[in-house]
């Protein structure tokens, strides 16, 4: 328990780690983790659904039915839609996409690997991701689970998470520097 413990904190970190406990202690980890990855891809897509979560303006009640239609529309495991149901009665659902974060975590370490997630300006070809994966694999002593989106705003290179760290070498980044030196030498 202390090691899930580390893995997340807060609020989100005890829902994801209550339920990732449930789940596992049923043997449910991998009907978890296609809920995580329905739930991952709702928020990202959905601005109604987005709203309905993390706007202050929608009653808690009508939150739990919003988050219930959804879950039976996505088809949801039991465990995962009682956990909705709890975080929008007790006026928590606005941290779902925390949630999700920390239960991917969690999921990721069980299978003992590491999370990365790849911002990149251009789309990476099959043959770079996968030279990718295999030096953050290397320099991990982990398999890398990679996540990657594209990002046209950098201009140019990318930027890596690994767990906590971030290795930013996008054009944007240091033509900020630059930009920054440049109002020094003023």
């Amino acid at each position: 328990m202390s090691e899930t413990l580390s893995l997340t904190s807060g609020v989100a970190g005890r829902y994801a780690t209550a339920l990732f406990d449930l789940d596992k202690e049923e043997g449910q980890l991998k009907t978890l983790q296609k809920d995580v990855k329905k739930l991952s891809e709702l928020v990202l897509k959905s601005k109604d659904f987005r709203s309905a979560i993390g706007s202050p303006i929608y009653k808690r009640e009508e939150q739990a039915l919003a988050v219930s239609s959804v879950g039976k529309k996505i088809k949801l495991d039991k465990n995962t839609e009682n956990l909705l149901q709890l975080m929008a009665k007790k006026g928590r659902i606005y941290i779902l996409p925390q949630v999700i974060n920390d239960i991917d975590a969690l999921l990721e370490n069980e299978r003992d690997e590491v999370g990365v997630e790849v911002i990149s300006a251009t789309s990476l070809t099959k043959v770079q991701t996968d030279k990718l994966e295999k030096t953050v694999s290397k320099i991990a002593g982990k398999k890398a689970s990679m996540h990657v989106r594209l990002d046209k705003s950098l201009i140019g290179g990318m930027i890596l998470r690994i767990g906590s760290k971030m290795i930013d070498t996008t054009i944007k980044s240091k033509l900020v520097k630059l930009q920054n030196i440049m109002k020094e030498v003023n």
